[in-house]
């Protein structure tokens, strides 16, 4: 499958820095080209074996404020928002709130699940997987209806709406995108019903924590089969599969993009034969990587696949 939307090329941001080094990377990258910048969204600090904090976190809606105030060019927005931690009317009004604050940028990413050292943090109980696709469909339900209607009110059988104002509306006049995360059959069909975009990152939590990494080939099959998938769902939608564009978050298989250019534009190839067309990469980066690497395919390698050059 080949498709003629153009590439777009990403970083998300997912541990903490100090603030000036962050706000220099930011600027580094959108002068580098890159097409959007993300906040990763976790409150656990990993221990090393002293017992000392590594991998401190910012608050992921907060950091993608920050990513706003520091640019002015690329798109912003949460890669993803964990629904068990927040209730969806606020998650809008911080959805609006950033759009504004970066002049029509925002894009609000959503998920179900969430890391479950990150529930345990914030002393939350996990989605159960049976109630994923139900919960996450209200919920999106509420965050659109407070994002795109002047007045709005819910009374559903897991959240409630009172009396919501949007003002203000929208920047453009349109509301903030929404990308959903989502990689089983529930919550694929609730992809298709609210996404603008819909992400993958491959290899699921369950399987991440037991050790397990999806290799290439099996990264490749099972997004496939994930994206046709939500194809069929928004069909019987009534929307137009090509309406939700699909992207594809590395770092949590075993595809190592960055040992080399050519392991770069192979990975890209692979994935936008199935329909991929963003790539958003952690930085700092994870996985395999050369040094150089990320560097000549920044220059070189990135400004020819979004100028339609096949991979």
């Amino acid at each position: 499958m080949t498709t003629g939307t153009p590439l777009r090329f990403g970083l998300m941001t997912y541990e903490a820095a100090p603030w000036p080094e962050l706000i220099a990377r930011w600027r580094r990258f959108e002068d580098q080209g890159w097409d959007s910048l993300w906040a990763g969204d976790h409150l656990w600090s990993a221990l090393d074996p002293e017992g000392r904090p590594v991998r401190g976190r910012f608050d992921a809606w907060m950091l993608a404020a920050g990513i706003a105030s520091a640019t002015s060019r690329v798109t912003v927005g949460t890669l993803v928002s964990a629904a068990p931690l927040r209730n969806p009317a606020m998650v809008a009004k911080q959805a609006m709130t950033l759009d504004h604050l970066s002049g029509g940028r925002a894009v609000a990413g959503i998920g179900a699940g969430g890391n479950p050292k990150d529930l345990a943090y914030a002393g939350v109980a996990p989605w159960p997987p049976a109630d994923r696709g139900p919960l996450l469909d209200e919920y999106l339900t509420v965050v659109r209806g407070v994002l795109e209607q002047d007045r709005f009110d819910h009374d559903g059988p897991h959240f409630g709406v009172a009396g919501a104002v949007r003002a203000p509306g929208p920047v453009t006049g349109e509301r903030p995108p929404l990308l959903v995360a989502a990689h089983v059959d529930a919550t694929l069909a609730v992809a298709a019903r609210h996404a603008d975009v819909w992400s993958s990152y491959g290899s699921l939590f369950s399987q991440l924590r037991r050790g397990v990494k999806l290799d290439e080939k099996e990264s490749l099959r099972l997004t496939g089969e994930r994206a046709a998938l939500l194809d069929a769902h928004a069909e019987r939608a009534g929307r137009d599969p090509a309406s939700i564009r699909k992207s594809f978050m590395a770092g949590f298989t075993e595809d190592a993009p960055w040992e080399s250019v050519e392991r770069f534009r192979d990975f890209v190839g692979r994935f936008t034969g199935i329909g991929i067309t963003e790539f958003m990469f952690p930085f700092p980066l994870q996985g395999p990587h050369r040094e150089g690497v990320f560097e000549e395919v920044v220059a070189e390698v990135l400004p020819r696949l979004r100028a339609g050059e096949r991979p």
